[in-house]
């Protein structure tokens, strides 16, 4: 592999090299890359293309942390708003609520008034969906967690709010949370 006078790997070089491998090298030759000097553009594909990976092999938290980065250094405004979102959705779908709202309000304040409903509406439904996911899967801890992490949000339609009330319920008694239970219970 060849390496610029200046001793950063380029990212033809790069593209070679994950051309002829697996998955599990290709990861491990990324994350080198990383810790190598890069450009801009070479970097944000090795996070990108990092990021990629870890999706499918359902890393999520991972590559929600690795599309965040590369928002960080995205030269345009919509490009950031695009990765911090991304980056947002993959790491409701990794579980990690709080870290999804730092990206989240990174996404929103790159975009401009038009594009924040979109942004609101996207965030809302990887929510519901990643707690129906959890909800096929059986793992009713995470889908509470996602509901409750959606009825924190400031921007939920009332609609929007008892629909994850009602799903919230079984939940609450199945889990053994009682006391969640009867409150809920009485509200609805």
């Amino acid at each position: 592999m060849e390496q610029r006078g200046t001793g950063e790997l380029s990212r033809a070089d790069i593209q070679a090299k994950l051309a002829s491998v697996g998955d599990y090298v290709k990861m491990d030759f990324l994350q080198q890359c990383l810790k190598k000097t890069l450009d801009f553009d070479t970097r944000k594909y090795v996070l990108l293309t990092l990021a990629g990976i870890y999706e499918q092999r359902h890393m999520h938290l991972e590559a929600g942390k690795l599309v965040r980065n590369a928002a960080e250094i995205n030269a345009t405004f919509e490009g950031k708003m695009n990765d911090f979102l991304k980056s947002a959705e993959l790491l409701v779908r990794g579980g990690a609520f709080d870290e999804s709202r730092v990206s989240f309000t990174k996404a929103l304040g790159s975009a401009n008034e038009r594009q924040k409903p979109t942004l609101r509406d996207a965030y809302k439904k990887v929510h519901f969906t990643t707690a129906e996911e959890f909800l096929k899967r059986d793992k009713r801890k995470h889908a509470l967690e996602a509901y409750e992490s959606l009825l924190a949000l400031e921007f939920i339609t009332p609609e929007e709010k008892r629909k994850a009330q009602v799903a919230i319920l079984p939940l609450y008694e199945k889990l053994g949370k009682i006391k969640e239970f009867m409150n809920l219970k009485k509200q609805l």
